[in-house]
């Protein structure tokens, strides 16, 4: 090979490399700067967002209760399932000083589970006392003649039924409270059941029973 084509041969390589060189940092290298940049900016978000904590979403109530009455705080209040009426208690700021513990102890089921849309009312002690109250019944007094006519002390002749006898028909409550075995709530239940047709629809009366009816059947009459 003559020294002529080595130079030719050189002289293309040398051209042929800086081609090359220029085409690699023209074309090849801000590819490779813009795949690396885009690489450790994924990271990046890869990482921010892996740490980033997960908000959790509210859990929604699904049990509404009322609670009432002689407690600290009434009011409607959220609960989950499970929950008892102790629980709803101890939400609305628990007893107060006026609540009837006697009624709560006797009455109100603290185990219970709750429902949805329940009402729970705590009554105080003042709600709960029984105030007696004085009264007094206008006594009537039956006057009956026993003496003039001896025939019609012993029987009536026309009804056919004996003078003395407490008439369950047309008897006052005073009257009805004398006989034995009834007092006046019951006397007071034979005047609300009238009329009666016979002696016996007297046991139709709620409170009397054979025995009592027993007691005093001698003494009534229709």
């Amino acid at each position: 090979m003559s020294t002529r084509k080595i130079i030719y041969l050189c002289l293309a390589s040398f051209v042929l490399g800086l081609l090359g060189g220029f085409a690699i940092s023209h074309f090849l290298l801000p590819n490779l700067w813009k795949i690396e940049t885009q690489t450790s900016q994924q990271s990046v978000y890869e990482v921010e967002h892996t740490e980033c904590p997960v908000e959790e979403k509210p859990t929604e109530c699904s049990i509404f209760v009322d609670v009432s009455g002689a407690v600290k705080n009434p009011g409607v209040y959220c609960f989950d399932p499970g929950n008892r009426v102790v629980d709803a208690i101890q939400k609305a700021g628990g007893f107060v000083s006026t609540t009837s513990l006697a009624y709560v102890y006797r009455n109100l089921n603290l185990s219970k589970e709750l429902v949805n849309s329940q009402k729970i009312y705590v009554p105080s002690s003042s709600e709960l006392l029984c105030e007696l109250k004085e009264f007094t019944l206008k006594e009537e007094v039956v006057i009956s003649d026993s003496g003039s006519d001896t025939t019609g002390s012993a029987t009536d002749g026309e009804n056919g039924t004996e003078e003395g006898c407490v008439n369950i028909n047309t008897a006052t409550i005073a009257e009805l409270d004398s006989l034995s075995g009834i007092g006046l709530s019951t006397a007071q239940k034979i005047i609300d059941n009238r009329p009666y047709n016979t002696i016996e629809d007297i046991l139709n009366v709620s409170g009397i029973g054979e025995t009592t009816y027993g007691k005093f059947k001698d003494n009534i009459c229709i």
